[in-house]
C-alpha cells in the first residue's frame, strides 16, 4: 500500500489538469460521486467510474440514484483507506481498463476513500481523459498523455510504502511503471 505523506499533500491538492465544464466533458473515466453522477445523469456514461458514497467526507445523497443509473456497469468493491492507494484498488482499476478496451463499463465502489484513485488511473489508461472534482475549484479534466503519465508516476514514487496483505507497495509501482514503459 502507498500512503500519502504530509509533505506531499499540498502538491497532490493542485489540479492535475485543466478546469472544465462538466456539461461539455466526455471523459473515458470519472473519479468521485458528484462528477460521476453529473455525467451519468445527463446520459453520458464514462467507461470507468470510481466513487465512495461520499462527497467532501459527507454521505452522497444521490448514491442510490447513481447506482441505479449505472446498473448495467460491471460493479467492483475494494477497500482503500483514506490517503492511500492499495494494491486492490490498482488491480481493480487495471481490470476496469482492460474491460473498457472490450467495451465493458465498470464502476468501482471504494470502501474508504477514492481521492487518490486518479493517480493510478491516469497511469493505467492507454489514452483518453479522466475528470474529477477539485474542492472549491470545480471539475478538472486530465488527459492521459505520456507526459502526464510520467509526472503522475513521479508523484506516486514519492509516496510512502507500507505493508498490507503481504504487499509492500512495490507491486503498485511495478504495475504502473509497466503501463508507462512506452513513454520512458
Amino acid at each position: 500500500m502507498l500512503r500519502l505523506p504530509e509533505w506531499l499533500r499540498e502538491e497532490c491538492r493542485k489540479p492535475q489538469g485543466e478546469l472544465c465544464d462538466i456539461e461539455s466533458a466526455s471523459p473515458t473515466a470519472a473519479v468521485g460521486d458528484v462528477v460521476s453522477y453529473s455525467l451519468v445523469s445527463r446520459d453520458y456514461k464514462p467507461m470507468i467510474i470510481i466513487f465512495d458514497g461520499k462527497t467532501e467526507r459527507h454521505r452522497f445523497k444521490k448514491l442510490q440514484e447513481l447506482e441505479k443509473l449505472t446498473s448495467e456497469y460491471n460493479r467492483v468493491e475494494v477497500e482503500n483507506p483514506p490517503s492511500t492507494i492499495t494494491f486492490e484498488l490498482v488491480l481493480a482499476i487495471k481490470r476496469a481498463v482492460e474491460l473498457a478496451e472490450k467495451g465493458i463499463r465498470t464502476k468501482i465502489f471504494v470502501k474508504g476513500e477514492e481521492d487518490l484513485a486518479l493517480i493510478p488511473l491516469v497511469c493505467l489508461l492507454p489514452s483518453g481523459s479522466v475528470v474529477y472534482g477539485q474542492p472549491k475549484e470545480g471539475v478538472v479534466e486530465v488527459e492521459a498523455t505520456p507526459e502526464k503519465k510520467l509526472l503522475i508516476l513521479h508523484l506516486m514514487e514519492q509516496m510512502e510504502k507500507h505493508k498490507r496483505n503481504g504487499k509492500d507497495g512495490e507491486d503498485i509501482f511495478s504495475i504502473c511503471r509497466d503501463s508507462c514503459k512506452e513513454v520512458k
